[in-house]
């Protein structure tokens, strides 16, 4: 694909998410979250997914997406829709994964600063310890790419000149991200062994 056509799927708005769906690839289907979302395309996160290049379908509550996969590394890959589609009929539940519940429910406990809910079939699956190491990992990773970005643009006189309020909320987000990941790293966090 070229330039310009990567350049204008990736001018559409993305929303952050932690959506529960599953791609078809072939004759193979494999769990993902969806992590971002536009009307253009996805970033997906599972195990074993498809090759760059690759047709794929998106399936999410109702919703059968044909995409192609645009790149894929470390877990995660970007697709790119055949055609555009409403990011709020996707991000809203009819009759969703059963397994979106779950991560709702680890989600909301995250931020309120409660003990993560358990889950027998998860447990049974995972358990409570790849769990928390899981979600520790992906927040580590997060605080990783906002310092970075942080740090870069504030390297950069002319954008703190011009973006500092908005360089001191990305920071808060670094302060938030930073206490999650101390929280779920200490040795009394739920679902460490």
């Amino acid at each position: 694909m070229s330039a310009a056509a990567l350049e204008e799927i990736r001018r559409h708005a993305r929303t952050n998410t932690m959506l529960a769906a599953t791609i078809q690839f072939g004759s193979h289907s494999a769990d993902v979250f969806v992590r971002n979302l536009s009307k253009a395309g996805a970033l997906v996160e599972g195990r074993n997914l498809p090759e760059q290049g690759e047709s794929v379908e998106l399936h999410r509550s109702d919703h059968r997406i044909p995409a192609t996969v645009m790149w894929r590394a470390e877990g995660r890959c970007g697709l790119s829709f055949a055609h555009l589609v409403k990011v709020d009929d996707l991000i809203r539940r009819k009759g969703g994964p059963a397994h979106q519940s779950r991560v709702d429910q680890i989600q909301r406990a995250l931020r309120e600063n409660r003990p993560v809910p358990i889950f027998s079939e998860t447990e049974q699956l995972v358990g409570a310890a790849a769990v928390g190491k899981r979600l520790t990992d992906e927040l580590g990773y997060a605080l990783r790419l906002a310092e970075t970005v942080n740090e870069t643009l504030a390297n950069d006189a002319h954008i703190l000149g011009r973006y500092g309020v908005s360089l001191q909320q990305l920071d808060e987000v670094e302060q938030l991200l930073r206490k999650l990941v101390g929280n779920l790293s200490a040795p009394d966090a739920p679902g460490r062994c």
